[in-house]
């Protein structure tokens, strides 16, 4: 679904002048991953990256495909245009996917997205996770869509209805999760406090969580502030990224989880630097 161009044209510039003279459409489907596809807007940065790249963080990948199980329950909160949930999907056909987006502009492509699937369990929420009730209101990024969040002031965005996650899972009758990736852009730590009773029952298997100080700080919080709470309710921390590995916590060394062995560096929250930014792995203690 990529398209037909020379490898020598597919740049930034050249993309973003296609799209300027309407000769190639802004929403459509890309592959990557090799046999992985969704729905994207080219005019958004991010997006248009993967495409040029036809890849999508593989760090995700390598864990994600290794701790959901064939028949799991996978959650994507800040889900984005999907990447994570749709490049899961080739390999993993039969979980059970829940994704969770606030920005309206995206849901459009999630539901393009999802017609590309009608084979799997995708169900979509679009709404704001967090820790009660009601709305919240939400700012868009209009230049890169990835970076929309949760306002910062009262009268700021558009209005989204909540989710709580506690309910969520019982509503929907889920008993557990073995796979929740969290990235929204700083509202982390109240999404968690709306989980803490699965949280706290362990029926949160593994959590792939986007720490980022600027994001944190948006709200006040320290940086290691949703690391301390998941630390708090019995996660072992990880750093999972080879190129994180030796600048702080303790020596790499193979784990086994589930069967599965991964080369994992493991550390104490109070031990994350303020001005460090990456994607940690949380476990449940055995």
């Amino acid at each position: 679904m990529n398209l037909a161009l020379p490898k020598i044209l597919l740049r930034h510039s050249v993309i973003k002048v296609l799209l300027s003279l309407k000769i190639i459409r802004n929403e459509r489907a890309i592959n990557f991953n090799s046999n992985a596809n969704c729905f994207v807007n080219l005019n958004d940065p991010e997006p248009r990256n993967v495409f040029l790249k036809s890849s999508f963080d593989p760090d995700f990948f390598y864990l994600a495909e290794k701790l959901i199980p064939s028949t799991g329950t996978y959650f994507d909160l800040g889900a984005n245009v999907g990447f994570c949930s749709f490049g899961l999907v080739p390999n993993r056909p039969k979980v059970d996917y829940h994704l969770f987006e606030a920005n309206p502009d995206i849901i459009k492509l999630l539901r393009k997205s999802i017609h590309l699937h009608l084979n799997q369990n995708i169900i979509l929420n679009h709404a704001c996770v967090s820790d009660s009730l009601g709305v919240t209101r939400f700012k868009l990024s209009k230049n890169q869509t990835g970076q929309s969040h949760v306002s910062t002031l009262p009268l700021d965005g558009i209005e989204i209805p909540n989710i709580r996650l506690d309910k969520y899972c019982r509503d929907k009758r889920i008993d557990s999760v073995d796979f929740a990736k969290i990235d929204l852009e700083g509202h982390e730590l109240p999404v968690l406090h709306g989980w803490k009773n699965f949280l706290s029952e362990k029926k949160i298997k593994a959590i792939y969580i986007e720490i980022i100080p600027e994001n944190q700080l948006r709200y006040k919080r320290e940086t290691n502030s949703p690391l301390r709470y998941l630390e708090s309710l019995g996660f072992n921390l990880f750093l999972c990224k080879t190129e994180d590995f030796g600048i702080w916590g303790e020596s790499p060394k193979e784990l086994i989880f589930n069967n599965n062995s991964f080369i994992l560096s493991q550390f104490k929250a109070n031990d994350f630097p303020e001005d460090f930014s990456t994607d940690v792995l949380a476990l449940k203690a055995l």
